[in-house]
């Protein structure tokens, strides 16, 4: 009988802590996300390069403006509660030194596989569908 009691109890916590979990996600971290400028200050653990600035911005719309540290980019970003995806995305083709070039290869590719976010404090962070982290950025404005 113990274990059952227990295993409710588990289960009785678990589904609070996603409901308060969701609905901090769907309401205001989304309000916080659209309009932001954010500043990528990790990409998949290994840092970012001094004075290289990839950033993303999404509008309210599902518009995506940013740079990769080098060339702008541009798409559409589609937001469900926590889970977001990036499609449609492009970037003008200027050439810049070889280190700014493979953070904003990381950059995008990282965008690609982009399949939730979460907000806390003055961070922003995506994680692919397993749930490691890619990019964690700042906010600019």
């Amino acid at each position: 009988m113990e274990p059952t009691c227990w295993s409710a109890v588990r289960q009785a916590g678990l589904a609070a802590a996603l409901i308060a979990f969701g609905m901090v996600m769907t309401g205001e971290a989304v309000d916080r996300l659209l309009g932001a400028t954010w500043l990528a200050e990790d990409i998949g653990g290994g840092g970012v390069v001094d004075r290289v600035q990839s950033t993303v911005s999404i509008a309210a719309g599902g518009k995506v403006t940013g740079s990769g540290g080098c060339n702008r980019l541009f798409g559409t970003a589609t937001i469900e509660g926590s889970a977001i995806t990036f499609s449609a995305m492009g970037s003008t083709r200027m050439a810049c030194p070889r280190a700014v070039m493979v953070q904003e290869g990381r950059f995008l590719g990282a965008l690609m596989v982009t399949r939730t976010f979460r907000i806390e404090g003055p961070h922003l962070t995506f994680y692919d569908v397993a749930g490691a982290e890619l990019v964690r950025f700042t906010q600019l404005r």
